[in-house]
């Protein structure tokens, strides 16, 4: 069994992406490890930086920053010594670390600290990176965002030839993105797909509601932006929730991840219920000995403790044995079995 199979065998796997919503601060990153334990969340993620590593300085900037990514980076990454002791804290606090290196040697530098990477959307078509994390050799959760369908399925037939033990994320590159776009019925088609990699997804909305969505789809990693305070900025402020949203999350994943079974049967609260829910076989006059049952003689009411309603057929045409009295049951024992 895979990594990510056994990770998600008894419960939808939820990660607070705390990405660079620290903004360089130690102390802000200790609290939003505790806002993603006040949520309830399975684990908290981190971003490990070495912008010389993972970007050209003239980048072009993105829509969610207002100045240089580079330069942002060189700024507000966190350094590896913060790393380890988050990774401390953490432990000592009983909620997994986790952490996205954006560069193969960021990779190398954290690889004692997580028990899998993941990687963003920028880096899953990266062969380069992707067959260099294969030496490492821990399991890896790809984001797939910003890329087509024909594209995703060349890349995972790519990383299956890699023998990288892997999940995937059905992950929108937008932020904040449109919800037209999101098309997360993607998820399902994914999991038709790849039936035997599990499949997540990672949410850029400011609300709840499409990751709740996504789990009710089959969804069993769930990836969701923690913020402490809507009014602290960060460069991913606008797709974050805080803690009170989060663990109210955290509390519809719970619900469907017990309401989604596939079995049909009769549990065992239902069995008292059908002796009175379901109907019987009732005389509709009284049916005296010797007489041939019609389909003008009977009917069906509750409760169920009489001949079952499905064979009425077979009672039809059987001779009354017994008097078997108007609005009573009938049952097996007045009946000629002949």
């Amino acid at each position: 069994m895979s990594f990510f199979n056994t990770l998600t065998k008894n419960k939808i796997y939820v990660i607070a992406e705390a990405c660079d919503n620290h903004m360089g601060s130690f102390d802000m990153a200790i609290a939003l490890v505790d806002a993603a334990i006040d949520a309830g969340a399975d684990a908290v993620k981190f971003q490990h930086h070495l912008a010389y590593e993972e970007m050209l300085e003239e980048s072009p900037m993105s829509d969610n920053f207002e100045e240089p990514l580079f330069d942002f980076l060189q700024r507000n990454s966190l350094s590896l010594e913060q790393h380890y002791k988050l990774k401390e804290y953490c432990d000592s606090k009983k909620i997994t670390y986790l952490c996205t290196p954006f560069s193969f040697k960021a990779a190398e530098e954290i690889q004692s600290l997580v028990p899998f990477f993941k990687i963003g959307s920028g880096e899953f078509q990266d062969h380069w990176f992707i067959d260099n994390l294969k030496t490492i050799g821990k399991p890896v959760l790809f984001s797939t965002g910003m890329c087509s369908w024909d594209e995703l399925k060349s890349n995972v037939e790519y990383i299956k030839k890699t023998n990288l033990d892997f999940a995937l994320m059905n992950c929108l590159s937008e932020y904040p993105p449109k919800y037209a776009d999101m098309n997360l019925n993607l998820i399902e088609k994914m999991i038709e797909e790849f039936p035997n990699i599990i499949i997540g997804h990672s949410d850029h909305s400011p609300e709840i509601y499409t990751t709740i969505v996504s789990a009710f789809l089959g969804a069993r990693i769930l990836e969701k932006h923690i913020t402490i305070s809507s009014f602290v900025p960060g460069p991913d402020q606008s797709v974050s929730i805080e803690s009170d949203e989060f663990k109210k999350l955290i509390s519809a994943v719970q619900y469907i991840d017990k309401t989604s079974g596939f079995e049909k049967k009769i549990q065992d609260k239902e069995v008292d219920i059908r002796t009175w829910a379901y109907r019987s076989i009732v005389a509709k006059r009284n049916i005296n000995p010797g007489e041939i049952i019609s389909s003008n003689d009977i009917q069906t009411k509750r409760p169920g403790l009489g001949i079952p309603s499905n064979q009425y057929k077979k009672v039809i045409g059987k001779k009354a044995l017994n008097l078997i009295k108007e609005n009573t049951l009938i049952s097996w024992k007045d009946l000629d079995e002949e």
